[in-house]
């Protein structure tokens, strides 16, 4: 457990009674592995992912961060080239680097005793998410795996996450949304989530105004207090 303070918002919300985690950064560590592939694919022009294009396109649908990659490297094929080309570097690196980050397990086991109903709601496809999930046979302890290619608009437009509480049947000011970037944050707090940022190494320079709580890591004990645990 990390013993750096958590900030917490003065604003009075009801106690969160469901648990919604992003996926990429904040349950496992892919956003290493996005940038090891990115850096692959720029290596034969001579370029490299700049912590700019990173900030850009973290917590984006993919379709949204592949132009954002193709603009800023002036990258001459399609979008749709070019995510196939991220998608096979991705695939031959993601056995040696996968990797949870650290305090999922530990939370998830806790909200399980404690029968809190979880989901995940990610910028990535819903197929990719149950795919990484189902690895480590966690797949049956979601209510609910929601992708960034089963809405038009992604983060950091509330559409996402309103759609899952829709999808629960609860309302959004019960989630409480456990986020690692700036854009994911965003989404979370215009829907009206109780809304934790958890960053990481990769989300430096990011900005977490108006969040509800900023957690060191999964492991941080006020995550569990907000839920009155």
């Amino acid at each position: 457990m990390n013993d750096t303070p958590s900030t917490h918002s003065q604003i009075t919300r009801p106690k969160p009674t469901t648990v919604v985690f992003d996926l990429d950064g904040l349950i496992f560590n892919t956003e290493e592995i996005f940038l090891e592939a990115t850096n692959q694919l720029l290596a034969p022009l001579g370029k490299k992912q700049t912590p700019e294009v990173v900030g850009q396109i973290m917590g984006q649908p993919s379709d949204v961060s592949t132009q954002i990659l193709k603009d800023y490297h002036s990258l001459t094929d399609s979008v749709i080239e070019i995510r196939a080309q991220l998608d096979q570097h991705f695939d031959c690196v993601l056995d040696s680097i996968l990797a949870f980050m650290p305090g999922f397990e530990e939370l998830l086991q806790r909200l399980k005793q404690e029968n809190i109903p979880r989901a995940i709601c990610t910028s990535s496809s819903a197929d990719y998410a149950t795919n990484l999930i189902d690895r480590f046979g966690y797949l049956n302890e979601f209510e609910l795996i929601f992708g960034g290619d089963q809405i038009e608009n992604g983060k950091p437009a509330p559409d996402a996450y309103l759609k899952v509480a829709e999808l629960l049947k609860i309302d959004p000011s019960t989630m409480l949304v456990l986020e690692d970037s700036e854009n994911g944050c965003r989404a979370a707090i215009a829907a009206g989530a109780f809304t934790v940022a958890v960053p990481a190494s990769h989300n430096m320079g990011q900005s977490y105004e108006n969040v509800d709580l900023i957690a060191d890591t999964l492991s941080d004990p006020g995550i569990l207090t907000a839920l009155g645990l």
